[in-house]
């Protein structure tokens, strides 16, 4: 649920580049720093300092491979510092933490006001998220804005929260579908593995909520000593930035909110939500293929090719075609039927083969691609997620919503449903064992600042619905990206619509807008 990043910044940086920026940061910086007191820095106080040294992920994803000079020459401007804030917002002389910040200057003439990104995740590292933004299509957010990134609490370097039993844990192979018997093993080994890191600090794990985490956010405005705060979020990040909005609606500035969560916060609604949007991108791929059918030759109507796509899944269920060194059964045709619009091509071609029997060939057979390293902290990701979410606790009942997507949706509802809440094995969740959150999350309100929410037409991480939903609860207008891409706006062929919104142009956020990539 995050990335907001275009997809050539996916492959691989060189290991020298993982340097630049550390040595880059260590020269001066624009904004005064705190004494040398050797005091602890009290709530709420910046100090900056000089930018650690980023991994070679770090680099990779936020744009040293495909942006090679920009991403040198950002860097050597990046300002880094801490930011000292209460573990509990709701006792602020308890426990502190400090949070990892960075900011990459405007250059602008004109005098800067802060705009504070996020990737989503949840628990993606967002701090050098300034040097993605300013390497790619909307670059132009330098001319008016401070960017500012920040590593949420739990996650990057703002004291990453880790639960090694659970991140260790290993679902072994996954059948077609599970068992019950296989499902509740797997939920009670988790739960078990969630309760003992739970029982560790509990302090420290109930500050992981969302609720905070906008706290936070407001805490950097005032550090930075701004009026308001401009926002733009992606996936899980819009959760974030609809909960800053509504808690600190005179403070908020134009908000850019794109691959919208679903303001409902009930799991297993979202994860419905999920399914039968995959279930919708198959439909279209069936259309697709029988538009085709000179090419791929799997039917030339869209229930002609359905009908012939399952009947191969049920022959590769029972009869999996081996090769030398692969095997194709019932998980990776399940791969195949689940393509995204982007690898369409590849996968019919790779259905066409195993329909008359022969393996897939070369590297463009339509599996999923391989994506950069994740900067995910998984288990800070899991508790900011499952604070946000009700009805995550009980096997039973994801158990029988499983079942019952299963009979809802017969092409994929057997399958894992994109979503972080989902656990490994479908018809468990990733909150098993985890406490229920004290406070409920805050119900998405409205806001003075201008709101433009962005959804992709055919994508199923965040469905299209969920943004119109979101619309419902905070106003704001709605663009829909012709694509199916989770995030990557701002890098995409539509990064001018991100430019225009957050320049104040008229049109950039009309309601109802549709940008071509």
């Amino acid at each position: 649920m995050g990335g907001a990043r275009s997809r050539g910044v996916r492959t691989v940086a060189g290991v020298m580049l993982a340097g630049l920026l550390a040595a880059a940061c260590a020269d001066g910086d624009v904004r005064p720093q705190a004494a040398a007191t050797g005091a602890p820095p009290r709530t709420g106080e910046l100090t900056w300092g000089t930018c650690p040294e980023p991994s070679e992920a770090e680099a990779q994803v936020w744009g040293a491979a495909e942006h090679r000079p920009a991403y040198a020459r950002h860097a050597a401007r990046l300002r880094c510092g801490t930011l000292t804030v209460p573990a509990d917002w709701t006792a602020p002389q308890g426990r502190r933490l400090e949070l990892a910040v960075a900011l990459l200057p405007s250059t602008g003439d004109g005098p800067a006001e802060p705009l504070a990104l996020n990737p989503g995740g949840p628990g993606v590292s967002g701090r050098l998220m300034p040097i993605g933004i300013a390497s790619g299509g909307a670059r132009a957010l330098l001319d008016r804005y401070d960017l500012v990134g920040l590593d949420v609490r739990g996650t990057g370097r703002s004291g990453p929260a880790t639960c090694p039993a659970a991140e260790s844990l290993d679902a072994g192979p996954q059948p077609a579908a599970p068992t019950h018997r296989t499902a509740r093993a797997y939920w009670n080994r988790l739960a078990r593995a969630h309760a003992t890191c739970a029982e560790a600090d509990p302090a420290r794990l109930a500050s992981l909520t969302t609720t905070n985490a906008a706290h936070d956010l407001d805490a950097l405005r005032r550090a930075l000593r701004a009026p308001r705060l401009h926002y733009y979020g992606v996936s899980w990040g819009t959760s974030l930035g609809a909960t800053y909005r509504t808690l600190f609606p005179t403070h908020s500035g134009r908000t850019l909110l794109e691959s919208v969560v679903s303001p409902d916060p009930d799991l297993r609604g979202l994860l419905d939500g999920v399914t039968r949007a995959r279930e919708q991108r198959f439909e279209h791929f069936t259309a697709w293929l029988a538009a085709r059918s000179d090419r791929y030759g799997l039917g030339t109507t869209a229930d002609e090719v359905r009908t012939r796509l399952l009947a191969l899944r049920e022959r590769l269920t029972t009869r999996p075609l081996r090769t030398s060194d692969s095997t194709y059964g019932r998980v990776e045709t399940d791969q195949y039927l689940d393509a995204e619009p982007a690898d369409r091509a590849g996968a019919g071609a790779a259905l066409s083969s195993l329909a008359r029997g022969r393996a897939p060939a070369g590297d463009g057979d339509g599996k999923p691609r391989t994506a950069a390293p994740p900067l995910v902290a998984p288990f800070a990701g899991t508790a900011l997620l499952c604070s946000q979410v009700t009805h995550a606790a009980s096997f039973t009942e994801q158990w029988s919503a499983y079942g019952e997507r299963r009979t809802a949706y017969p092409v994929l509802g057997a399958t894992r449903p994109m979503f972080p809440g989902s656990g490994e094995v479908p018809g468990t969740s990733t909150c098993a064992g985890l406490p229920a959150p004290e406070r409920p999350p805050v119900e998405p309100g409205r806001a003075d600042g201008p709101l433009l929410l962005v959804a992709h037409r055919d994508e199923v991480i965040t469905p299209l619905p969920w943004a119109r939903a979101m619309r419902a609860r905070t106003g704001g207008s709605l663009l829909v990206v012709g694509d199916g891409e989770h995030g990557g706006m701002a890098g995409g062929g539509c990064a001018e619509r991100v430019v225009g919104f957050f320049a104040g142009e008229e049109g950039a956020a009309v309601e109802g807008g549709v940008c071509e990539p």
